[in-house]
């Protein structure tokens, strides 16, 4: 009997055996009853039956092995990416979805084996990697689906995130605002306030940007033509109005024109500044060079104050890391996040971002940047 036709037939036995053998995987995701485990295992089941039974060229047989199959004529979601979606609701971890495709392979080849006993046809071995082939195209649309789900539920969740607390945190500013024009609220007392509110703020954004950046591989970025130094001037001023007891020197040397998402740049400057304040020496300046390098533009953030140690120059550019030295400090983000998301706003713009740290010269935070981004050319082509 040929596996399409045997797996037909024996179709209530071969999921009988799979609820069993998967049953006895260890995974980390949610426990798996029988029901979940049948649920689009028949369609799944009788679609690798049909494909069996498809002609194939050697290029279709390369693809599929590698998951690669094409969609070419098919409208409908395939068994596979419908497995995917019903797990994916039904809270399993990828893990345990794998572990079912585990347990298929395994029941089918080895029921399979145990009917033929010791007859044996010239065909098997060509069956057996079709079947095998099947089952990593469906493992294929099944991970791919899961994953597109993922970052789907992430950036609605996000999205909501943002504009949830944004609104109210916007809300709670205007209102102190206006008691203390009217004279119902001290600006000693409107500031604590108005600070919060900032800073709860950039926790959120600090969240939706790792958020995205996790789920998207890269941060999202829109660039448009302008110019570095009137936006450092802005930063900087902001920047001097939550910290007016700190000196900040700017130096801007050459063309600062190129093509750059404005906003992210200012959120980089923004959160290198807040690092060099934190973690610099009281009363030493915090000194910003901006400078022309033909295809690319330079800035660097400079502070005195404790060394960051060579091993952990990698280190705090990770997500929720700060480095050996700086745990030890209280930072005014306890997310550990900020460097990471400077770094990936580089990345996005095809840039760099580097620290140099000695006892002599000081901490350098410095960031290459190229003046033209590939997909504004693409667009613009």
């Amino acid at each position: 009997m040929r596996l399409s036709d045997f797996i037909r037939e024996h179709a209530d036995q071969i999921l009988a055996t799979w609820d069993e053998f998967a049953a006895t995987v260890a995974h980390g995701g949610k426990e798996l009853d029988q029901k979940a485990l049948r649920d689009h295992a028949g369609q799944i089941l009788l679609a690798i039956a049909a494909d069996l039974e498809q002609p194939q060229s050697n290029a279709q047989q390369i693809a599929k092995s590698r998951g690669e199959a094409s969609r070419e004529g098919q409208a409908e979601d395939t068994a596979a990416e419908t497995h995917a979606d019903t797990r994916i609701v039904a809270g399993f971890a990828i893990d345990a979805m794998l572990t079912e495709y585990r347990a298929l392979r395994a029941s089918v080849l080895r029921l399979w084996s145990a009917s033929k006993g010791d007859e044996t046809h010239a065909d098997e071995l060509d069956q057996l990697m079709r079947f095998n082939e099947a089952i990593d195209q469906a493992i294929t649309e099944s991970v791919a689906r899961y994953t597109e789900q993922v970052q789907r539920y992430t950036n609605l969740f996000m999205g909501m995130l943002g504009h949830d607390i944004r609104n109210p945190l916007g809300t709670i500013t205007m209102s102190t605002e206006v008691l203390a024009r009217s004279g119902q609220l001290q600006r000693k007392a409107l500031d604590p306030i108005v600070n919060s509110a900032r800073r709860i703020q950039s926790i959120v954004e600090l969240i939706v940007d790792f958020s995205r950046a996790q789920s998207n591989g890269v941060m999202p970025i829109s660039a448009r033509p302008s110019n570095l130094r009137p936006l450092f001037d802005s930063v900087l001023a902001e920047t001097q109005v939550r910290h007016p007891s700190i000196e900040f020197l700017l130096r801007a040397e050459g063309n600062l024109d190129g093509v750059w998402d404005e906003a992210r740049l200012a959120q980089l400057m923004s959160n290198l500044l807040e690092n060099a304040i934190s973690y610099g020496a009281r009363g030493q300046p915090v000194a910003v060079t901006l400078m022309d390098e033909g295809p690319n533009v330079t800035f660097s953030v400079h502070n005195f104050g404790n060394v960051i140690p060579a091993h952990d120059r990698e280190r705090i550019f990770e997500p929720r890391s700060r480095g050996s030295l700086l745990d030890k400090q209280k930072a005014p983000n306890g997310l550990g996040l900020g460097l990471y998301i400077c770094r990936e706003i580089m990345r996005a713009h095809n840039g760099t971002l580097s620290v140099r740290s000695t006892a002599d010269e000081g901490t350098t935070f410095l960031t290459r940047l190229p003046r033209k981004q590939p997909e504004f050319q693409t667009a613009s082509s």
